[in-house]
């Protein structure tokens, strides 16, 4: 249990530090006008801004390492990474905390990692100074990290934790430690009220990613060709009636089979109004940082908050012996309730079903692999049939999108479609486990054959003159290409090819 202080949360008696080490030599600094320390979440470092005069004795660089005391409390380690000088021998400098590194971009493979365990290992990579981690229990079955940042990798291991425990974690540097905490060990005993802020803005809109009617369309066989039905609308009858139809349409994949619950899951998360609140000129306290709880008292019009909140992010403010803060805290707005006005949904799975098994039982064996009797010309259909098609897997479906156009002429790729395979080393590995051979690429490619890039850093189906047909990442929807030397990079020609044996 926490006891709130409902009086000032800032000492009246405040001395500020902030020094500054070069190799060996330390120096105090003395700062001009404020200090401002920013802390967000997602991983974004720390920033601290200061400005100090050059004089003939301060002498630091880039890269020099900026500690930060209030009342003798180290508050911020960082390091110096932006200069600006002026005529009257000002520099303002940057710093940041070492959250700056995790910025880099690496590959990472690994299996049955927790995401305490995945952050470790990058910390431990590259040899960043940890503190207190707690456990987060779920293990990540596998992931493949291709020329990812490492805050998008540690993120990525987090949100799926997130997902299976229910559970939100918070990653922040504690002065020169990386830490990971749980939310419930983020709640302070710190009361925020008319009192202790002088000002507030608080914003609410319907502007901003809400929607209070969703629409499912589907892409269903419809004889030779395809078009594009209505399966269900999820609607909330009563924000329509109180701000008009704000629409979004769901398209689900194929192997999407529970669209009415995941566009249900959709409207729940949208049917709201967005709230901004940022409190202004707050008594300071050093523990704020993003995904601190904090217990906060206001009336703002048409909202009235009396209970724990957590921050989103906050700028402290130091200057001559005041600690003030600017603070956005997050509120959840209720959502709206909803009704499930149309769901034609099963009937469109069972007709695409239907087409995949025709499908599938139109191939026959030649030269040890499997291909339509149609070859050439159901390439061709593959191409136009899919062309346009918007991967569940975004940027990273190029292989999702090889076996989806795939699945139209060769029985292996439609498998693979159907097992979900997602990227290149496994589509590589498993074609293989059936017999294929993977060739370095002679410049030579006949329709239909897979076309991969780099590492197996991109796949796509040759259209045997030269050009391919594939997932485009820039443009978020599977596109033909002219020439096949521009489908990952300008001038990048395929480094291998598998021979898919269509005639």
């Amino acid at each position: 249990m926490f006891e709130l202080n409902f009086g000032q949360t800032a000492p009246f008696a405040l001395n500020y530090r902030l020094q500054i080490t070069n190799k060996d030599q330390l120096y105090i600094a003395e700062v001009l006008d404020d200090v401002s320390l920013t802390r967000e979440s997602d991983g974004v470092p720390a920033k601290l801004t200061f400005s100090v005069v050059n004089d003939s004795v301060l002498d630091f660089t880039e890269g020099n390492t900026v500690d930060f005391y209030v009342n003798d409390v180290n508050v911020f380690h960082g390091y110096v990474f932006e200069k600006e000088r002026d005529k009257k021998n000002i520099i303002k400098v940057l710093a940041y905390d070492q959250l700056r590194y995790f910025k880099n971009k690496d590959v990472y493979v690994y299996k049955n990692k927790t995401a305490d365990e995945v952050l470790k290992m990058v910390c431990e990579d590259y040899k960043l100074t940890t503190g207190t981690i707690v456990p987060t229990q779920y293990k990540i079955p596998s992931r493949i990290e291709k020329d990812k940042t490492l805050i998008d990798v540690v993120n990525m291991a987090l949100y799926l934790t997130e997902i299976q425990s229910h559970k939100m974690y918070w990653l922040y540097d504690d002065a020169g430690k990386i830490c990971l905490s749980d939310d419930e060990s983020m709640k302070l005993d710190v009361m925020i009220d008319a009192d202790t802020m002088e000002n507030f803005t608080a914003k609410s809109s319907i502007d901003k990613e809400t929607y209070n009617y969703i629409k499912v369309v589907r892409n269903v066989p419809d004889g030779a060709n395809r078009k594009l039905v209505r399966t269900g609308v999820i609607a909330d009858k009563d924000h329509v009636i109180e701000w008009g139809r704000l629409q979004q349409v769901y398209l689900p994949d194929d192997k999407v089979e529970n669209a009415i619950d995941l566009a249900i899951a959709k409207l729940k998360n949208s049917n709201k109004k967005s709230r901004e609140i940022r409190l202004k000129s707050v008594l300071g306290d050093v523990r704020i940082r993003a995904g601190s709880k904090v217990y906060l008292k206001n009336n703002f019009g048409d909202l009235n908050i009396d209970s724990y909140v957590t921050v989103k992010s906050v700028t402290h403010k130091f200057s001559h012996g005041i600690h003030l803060m600017d603070i956005d805290v997050l509120w959840i707005e209720p959502t709206g309730d909803y009704t499930i006005e149309y769901n034609g949904d099963a009937e469109a799975i069972a007709k695409i079903k239907s087409a995949e098994k025709n499908k599938s039982n139109d191939y026959q064996t030649i030269g040890g692999a499997r291909v339509s009797s149609a070859g050439q010309a159901q390439v061709d259909e593959a191409f136009r049939l899919s062309e346009g098609r918007v991967s569940p897997y975004g940027s990273q479906g190029c292989a999702d999108t090889a076996c989806y156009a795939g699945a139209f002429y060769n029985k292996d790729l439609a498998e693979e479609y159907r097992a979900h395979t997602a990227d290149c080393d496994t589509l590589e590995n498993h074609l293989v486990a059936k017999g294929y051979h993977v060739e370095p690429f002679n410049g030579y490619a006949n329709k239909g054959d897979l076309l991969f890039y780099g590492n197996n850093d991109h796949v796509v189906i040759a259209d045997g003159a030269g050009g391919c047909f594939g997932n485009s990442s820039s443009r978020g929807y599977a596109m033909h290409y002219s020439d096949a030397n521009y489908a990952w990079g300008n001038g990048e020609s395929p480094t291998k090819i598998i021979r898919m044996g269509v005639r």
